[in-house]
């Protein structure tokens, strides 16, 4: 007869792990993305490749600690009102550059990069909905 788990030790081993505190892993699959890398001129493209390479080396945690109205810092993470992929992840804004946010959203340790958008109120004014 196996012995009894405690309900804490059974809620363990049922519950995902957190990823809230590992490093961020980026995938910069989504096909609208690549399109809009492969359209930019060489500079532009290096600053977005430093972006990514210094978010692959934060948490979550530490992504949405840019999130501030009173200080525009960093990646400044802002989650994008009424736009959610067809899957229901909020898509939010980061700053990839003094140019360009890009359109993103999470899933587990993944920052899925979505799109680019060199008119900053053009990442706010997309209709959400993506097959993610």
């Amino acid at each position: 007869m196996r012995p009894k788990k405690s309900v804490k030790t059974a809620l363990k081993e049922v519950s995902p792990k957190s990823t809230q505190h590992e490093l961020i892993e980026c995938d910069l699959e989504f096909p609208r993305f690549i399109k809009e890398l492969s359209d930019l001129e060489t500079l532009e493209l290096d600053q977005i490749e430093a972006c990514i390479e210094k978010i692959k080396q934060m948490t979550w945690d530490q992504v949405y600690k840019t999130s501030s109205k009173s200080q525009k810092r960093g990646l400044n993470w802002e989650p994008i009102e009424a736009q959610v992929t067809r899957s229901g992840k909020t898509i939010a804004s980061i700053r990839v550059s003094r140019k360009f946010r890009a359109r993103v959203c999470r899933d587990g340790k993944f920052m899925i990069f979505i799109s680019l958008h060199p008119d900053h109120d053009s990442a706010y004014n997309e209709g959400g909905r993506e097959d993610l």
